[in-house]
């Protein structure tokens, strides 16, 4: 049975782990981050290991096995059952062994270590032709040691089955220590496999004679459905003529060894796809359709609720995907066929037709864009505002798709019967398996009640109909109860007889699959009745009541780990340089949660604990676009160091910043002395406030923008509806005038009338990004007076910095919230942007030089968050003979000041060398560099001693 576990780290232990010289923490920061996945679970781990290599982690079950120690492997964090999480020693591997060993195109195998992120190793395998079959939603941040341990499927399973279909063979550390080859061989083992006395050896010898024990219950009681991972796959293991025990290892959660590598088996990568949107005005009709829509022998049939399409065109990023739904179904069935040739696979629609109206999508980037948002359906989910959330606890059960309406109509039914008022039904329907998350508020016992009477009927609703609890996310803690009815008392012996063959002491993550608490232990909630958040601050200077408070819009992040994405999107660029969960937005928002409830102690908001975490949050914004919960940690970050500064004081570096306008304003006239200071070695006493002294501070130019301006002929109208506002930055007015002289080209040429404001102008862009929210506040409300006549009269507000303008349309609607705010942001655009809307609408019209031109587009981070970059490369393919390309990279590294600060200068070059840097360095020498925004073009020139342009910059050079 299970040995009681210490509280925290003992000395002796910690000393133990420190003799072997192993990478760990143990200290409270650390255990709250890893504290949590993406379940509605939270338990404090002992202490957090990143593993090198395998002898590292036959060394800490060594360890832990004398210190009787429990043991958790762990990999992205993205287990939605509580796998993950546990009072234990848990091992990241995630970090460190994440390397694909070797490919073998002719075998179609690869040899993978387990913190491989699955959607890199598909990348990886490319070339090859090949992939790895099973396809989780979570692909791209899930690790293979979590996919086997998951047992993963996902949306392509009636083609590729599960992961334990794809185990050749694999290594694994047992809970003795010992790191051992597990593949297929004969039993019991031959001569030269044999190794007696083993525990290996015994694993080989005494499975069969479990199998054999069972024979009947294996055969009689395992559900019937196409998907299961509850329990242990004995069933599987009684088919095979030679023992492999390395597929028991899939679904065992980590409860039976530590996977160190593993060959899997291979696919080949589809030549032609189609997707075809079948739409319906009843849930019940979209799934009783399923069987029918099977005998065309689909690739896949993805079910996506009304729930999922609102909540998806709420979310400007998610917004797009979702184009080719139609109206306002009730339900869409995505159906996906596969094949060898695109004749054979078009005009399905035909037949699928009679089901309800059929769209079909053709075009790859279409339905890349369906895939994406059923995806990332958990968390647009989780996008809904309030303590109710669509939350998972029954959204694994599978029945046999016969069964599918009348499960999902049940479970709806007796849910709006217990008082739950939403739920969402999304759906692998090909394999049976449904997910569906009721809106339960776990924070009040009404909301826990509702949770486990939903859980109960479930459970009687698959026995009834042939089903299982888990067809895809496994058992962990909110399922890992009702195994033992599920398989009755028989297979409930079986399946203990295998926990204590490999883990007769119980050491490796226990409480899952064996003697799992119950799901609806209120200690073991991330929040339950008992939670509160006594310490967030009394009042905030931003506006949260979008989010019903500054508390709730931290409880946006459900775990899923969607920041933790190594490659593609531009978040969470301190993460992808680091690795380390504590730069992950989910990282960040664990601790934020944490500070608020009291568990990292009294100081609350302004915990040094916690403003260690959010100082490498370089405020990119891309979480509120690409996070599908849209969390905004730069919006937190902002109040935080706010309420930081009120307690701590405000250091003169971050007070030099947020007054940047204010200096350059002093500075700007005499650019003729300070220019060459800034040249020159004397630049390097700025390092007494904590500036790198390799950075270089902007030169100023010899006359300002606005001073230019004035001594231009007059191009503003008569008529005050007849311009366009021009909203200028700083460094523009001071720095770079030559950006606004080519607006002014422009303008001109277009023959429209630009109103540039005479004002002392400042967005207080400096001043939010520092948390000098009252000063952004008053800049703000001076700003707000200044343009509301403007937009009342219904100009367009253009400007061509992206950080101000977000200013404009964002966050000036959280430091002065009110009609003036929403009036002013209406008419907000990038000049690009309105550009292109008047280009294409045949209101103004240019004439360009024919001059060939290749240009490579660095897209600014909040720009692509709040506008897109796809207006400006529009734009500049206006220009005859241009090629313009956007480079794939997350942020610059800049992100204003964060770039030129002594202790972010190191990680600001990291993150430009992870993509901008090196595909700048590789252009050839007649390209044209381009980036929107200030910080970018300094980093380029900084990382690459390359200068970039502004897009407006190349666009009026074109002009003739």
């Amino acid at each position: 049975m299970p040995k009681s576990t210490p509280p925290d780290i003992s000395p002796d232990l910690l000393n133990a782990l420190t003799r072997e010289g192993l990478d760990h923490k143990s200290d409270r920061v650390t255990r709250l981050l890893y504290s949590t996945d993406a379940s509605i679970y939270q338990i404090m781990p002992i202490a957090v290991i990143w593993p090198r290599d395998s002898s590292e982690v036959s060394a800490v079950v060594e360890i832990a096995r004398q210190h009787q120690t429990p043991v958790l492997p762990r990999g992205g964090g993205s287990s939605l059952a509580g796998q993950a999480i546990g009072k234990a020693i848990i091992l990241d591997f995630s970090r460190r062994m994440d390397r694909v060993i070797e490919i073998f195109p002719e075998e179609q195998a690869v040899l993978v270590q387990p913190g491989v992120v699955l959607g890199s190793l598909n990348r990886q395998l490319r070339s090859t032709g090949l992939m790895f079959g099973p396809d989780p939603a979570s692909a791209d941040r899930a690790t293979m040691g979590g996919v086997l341990g998951n047992n993963a499927s996902g949306a392509h399973s009636i083609l590729y089955g599960l992961t334990h279909d794809h185990v050749l063979e694999a290594e694994v550390v047992l809970s003795d220590g010992s790191l051992v080859s597990l593949n297929k061989q004969s039993s019991p083992l031959s001569p030269a496999g044999y190794q007696a006395g083993t525990l290996k050896n015994r694993i080989y010898q005494e499975l069969p004679e479990i199998i054999k024990e069972f024979q009947s219950e294996i055969l009689e009681c395992y559900p019937k459905t196409f998907r299961n991972v509850a329990g242990y796959n004995l069933n599987i293991l009684a088919r095979q003529s030679d023992l492999n025990p390395a597929v028991l290892l899939a679904g065992s959660e980590g409860t039976l060894g530590l996977v160190t590598s593993a060959k899997l088996n291979l696919v080949p990568v589809p030549t032609f796809k189609t997707l075809y949107l079948i739409h319906f005005d009843d849930l019940g009709a979209a799934l009783e359709s399923v069987p029918a829509i099977l005998e065309s022998n689909p690739s896949a049939v993805e079910l996506i609720d009304d729930m999922l399409i609102n909540l998806a065109r709420a979310n400007p990023a998610y917004r797009p995907l979702l184009r080719p739904i139609q109206g306002d179904p009730a339900a869409v069935l995505a159906v996906e066929y596969q094949g060898e040739e695109l004749g054979a696979l078009v005009g399905k629609e035909s037949g699928l037709a009679s089901f309800g109206p059929t769209i079909p999508l053709l075009e790859t980037a279409l339905q890349s864009g369906i895939w994406k948002a059923r995806q990332v359906g958990l968390g647009i989910l989780q996008s809904k505002r309030g303590d109710e959330k669509p939350t998972a606890f029954i959204e694994d059960a599978a029945v046999p798709v016969e069964h599918l309406a009348e499960y999902a109509l049940e479970i709806k039914r007796f849910a709006h019967e217990i008082g739950v008022k939403s739920t969402s039904f999304y759906a692998h329907a090909s394999a049976g398996l449904l997910h569906i998350r009721p809106a339960v508020n776990l924070k009040d016992q009404v909301g826990l009640t509702q949770m486990r009477q939903l859980a109960e009927k479930s459970l009687e609703l698959v026995l009834r109909l042939g089903g299982t609890t888990t067809g895809e996310h496994g058992e962990g803690i909110v399922r890992g109860e009702f195994s033992k009815i599920l398989y009755g008392a028989g297979l409930t012996r079986a399946f203990r007889k295998v926990k204590e063959l490999f883990d007769p002491g119980y050491l490796l993550n226990p409480g899952k699959i064996i003697d799992p608490p119950g799901m609806d232990d209120a200690s073991l909630l991330r929040y339950g009745p008992t939670y509160q958040s006594p310490f967030k601050p009394e009042k905030t200077l931003l506006s949260f009541e979008s989010d019903q408070g500054l508390d709730r819009a931290v409880e946006m992040c459900n775990g899923a780990g969607v920041c933790r994405q190594l490659d593609g999107g531009v978040m969470c660029p301190s993460f992808k340089a680091t690795r380390d969960e504590t730069h992950s937005t989910r990282g960040r928002s664990n601790l934020l949660r944490a500070a608020i409830s009291g568990k990292i102690g009294q100081d609350g908001f302004s915990s040094s604990e916690l403003y260690q975490a959010l100082d490498l949050c370089l405020s990119c914004q891309a979480c509120t676009s690409e996070c599908p919960s849209s969390v905004d940690m730069s919006k937190l970050k902002a109040e935080f160091t706010h309420q930081y500064h009120l307690k701590h004081g405000v250091p003169f570096r971050s007070w030099f910043f947020a007054h940047i306008a204010e200096i350059s304003r002093l500075a700007q006239p005499l650019a003729g002395l300070v220019n060459p200071i800034l040249r020159s070695p004397a630049r390097r006493l700025l390092s007494v406030i904590g500036i790198h002294p390799d950075r270089k501070m902007p030169p100023f130019a010899t006359e300002s923008f606005t001073s230019w301006y004035q001594k231009q002929p007059p191009v503003e109208p008569t008529e005050l509806k007849k311009g366009v506002v021009f909203f200028y930055d700083t460094y523009l007015e001071f720095n770079y005038p030559h950006i606004g002289k080519a607006v002014t080209k422009i303008f001109q040429k277009a023959g429209l009338g630009l109103i540039v404001l005479r004002e002392k102008v400042d967005s207080g862009r400096p001043a939010y990004s520092k948390g000098l929210l009252k000063k952004a506040q008053r800049l703000a409300q001076t700003n707000l007076e200044l343009l509301e006549p403007y937009a009342e009269n219904g100009h367009a507000i253009v400007g061509c910095e992206p950080t101000v303008m977000v200013m404009l349309t964002k966050e000036y609607l959280d430091l002065v919230p009110g009609p003036t705010a929403d009036l002013v942001a209406s008419g907000v655009l990038m000049i690009e942007d309105f550009l292109l809307r008047e280009i294409q609408a045949g209101r103004i019209e240019f004439t360009f030089d024919q001059l060939p031109r290749r240009i490579l587009y660095q897209g600014h981070c909040q720009q692509k968050a709040h506008f897109g970059t796809a207006n400006t490369i529009s734009l500049l393919q206006q220009l005859p003979n241009c090629i313009v390309e956007e480079i794939d990279s997350t942020c610059c590294g800049m992100a204003g000041a964060f770039g030129y600060e002594k202790e972010h200068y190191q990680l600001s070059l990291e993150i430009a060398e992870l993509g901008l840097a090196p595909k700048i360095r590789a252009a050839s020498a007649e390209t044209i560099i381009c980036a929107s925004g200030t910080s970018c073009r300094e980093q380029i020139q900084h990382t690459t001693q390359q200068d970039a342009r502004h897009p407006l910059e190349i666009f009026a050079e074109a002009l003739v």
